[in-house]
């Protein structure tokens, strides 16, 4: 599992633009070892972006130079923005953002990524995968993904996300309420490391071992992967030998970063 997660690649090129600031207003720990943390614009404006999309913090360090790390959003579009991270031991990110106190600023850039609920190939069913603070960007898309059940009687939608223990399962509840809502939407936790599985929603092993029993369609369903690199080709490689092209699989690839 993927501690604090950071965006592989970022355009430096284009950090300057579209460039604004944020507030802290909060923090709270979701799982024992994630923190959401909550941002509002310096500028009191709202914040657009597409549901799935990320920002980029501007992080000052100490040679001088401006770090990007940048993170999945995780709540609908609105006033604020709330990013889920995980410590990383001696990390750079980490040593800034776990000891921000309310009413310090950043400066950050976005919102980017393509990590985002796709129409045009008409899907019988979206299946999002994650691990760990990846499955972010799917409680983003809940709103949208509650529009697209209701114009669609046929869709269906399952969320997997894969973590090594049931308290590490971030937003379960979130995501729990929603299949209540909509029988459609199924929610997954697949648990790499319990001796026990103590929920119906639980399951062992690791998220992609779940593909193979889900009854997928390559021609018409859409998968999304997001979190560890790991978890991800281990899917796309999966995915490919059940008939999937590289056209129905979104992926957004996060790696550890110590600096």
């Amino acid at each position: 599992m993927w501690p604090l997660v950071g965006h592989a690649q970022v355009d430096i090129a284009v950090m300057e633009l579209n460039q604004f600031k944020i507030k802290h207003i909060g923090s709270t720990m979701l799982t024992p070892s994630v923190a959401q943390l909550t941002f509002i614009r310096s500028d009191q404006l709202p914040f657009g972006f597409i549901p799935g999309q990320f920002i980029t913090f501007l992080l000052p360090h100490a040679s001088g130079k401006t770090i990007p790390r940048s993170y999945s959003l995780a709540n609908s579009p609105g006033d604020k923005l709330d990013i889920a991270i995980a410590p990383v031991a001696g990390g750079f990110a980490t040593s800034i953002l776990f000891n921000l106190k309310i009413g310090d600023e950043l400066h950050c850039v976005g919102p980017k990524g393509r990590l985002i609920l796709q129409t045009v190939e008409g899907p019988s069913q979206y299946i999002l995968v994650a691990t760990g603070t990846g499955v972010a960007p799917y409680r983003s898309m809940l709103p949208a993904i509650a529009q697209r059940l209701e114009a669609d009687a046929k869709l269906k939608v399952t969320l997997l996300l894969g973590v090594r223990y049931a308290n590490d399962l971030l937003y379960a509840e979130d995501f729990i309420a929603f299949a209540q809502k909509y029988e459609r939407f199924h929610f997954r936790g697949y648990l790499s490391r319990a001796d026990v599985l103590t929920a119906p929603y639980h399951y062992a092993g690791y998220v992609q071992s779940a593909f193979e029993a889900l009854n997928l369609n390559p021609m018409t369903d859409l998968v999304y992967l997001c979190g560890n690199p790991y978890m991800i080709d281990d899917s796309i490689e999966k995915l490919q030998t059940m008939g999937f092209n590289p056209q129905r699989i979104k992926r957004e690839k996060y790696i550890s970063r110590g600096v």
